[in-house]
């Protein structure tokens, strides 16, 4: 298009012809988020969800991958959206994986806000896992960090990961069980989880 418009129009309009339509076609595919459910299976395995795993209805786990700044804004209300369909008169606990969400902005970390104030409202607790130092260090500078409170697992160079973490102690604060709960017989406490990819 800069060439072009360069033999077309002039010098002068083809760079910002160039810087427009490079901005228009970069910021959308930067944008992309990707939303992925997981499941806890009853051996202690995390793994994404798959058409015929039955997910439970108390404590839902989600993970978000991509770029949280402002090109991605549809995206992230879209998959937020989905989350908060997901929630039902029963649900308690929502573990929320942010360890491939990159880049957060302050447009990003508002609709994130929103989100657990939604969340709240419901009467969802939600735990934010695999939160990295600088992910962290940004809920740090806008506050969202003291208002978030403990409920912000750091993502740890060990192989207990956070989601891990995060998702013990979801299942340490339910209140009930459901039919397919892991923690029916004998609870997580005697279980070593593990991640699958």
């Amino acid at each position: 298009m800069t060439a072009i418009a360069a033999f077309a129009i002039s010098i002068e309009f083809c760079v910002l012809i160039g810087v427009t339509m490079s901005f228009l076609l970069a910021v959308p595919r930067a944008g992309r988020m990707l939303l992925t459910e997981f499941v806890l299976t009853d051996e202690g395995g995390v793994h994404e969800r798959l058409p015929d795993d039955e997910p439970c209805e108390l404590t839902l786990i989600f993970g978000l991958e991509g770029e949280m700044f402002f090109g991605a804004t549809a995206a992230l209300e879209q998959h937020f959206a989905e989350i908060e369909s997901r929630v039902t008169p029963v649900t308690q606990v929502l573990v929320l994986r942010v360890k491939r969400a990159r880049n957060p902005d302050a447009v990003g970390l508002s609709l994130l806000e929103n989100f657990l104030e939604r969340m709240k409202a419901h009467g969802v607790r939600v735990l934010l896992c695999g939160v990295r130092p600088e992910f962290a260090l940004k809920m740090e500078k806008t506050g969202l960090a003291g208002r978030i409170g403990e409920r912000v697992f750091l993502e740890q160079p060990v192989r207990q990961t956070s989601t891990l973490l995060a998702i013990r102690h979801a299942y340490e604060i339910l209140t009930s069980r459901c039919a397919h709960c892991p923690r029916r017989e004998g609870g997580l406490e005697s279980q070593k989880l593990y991640f699958q990819v």
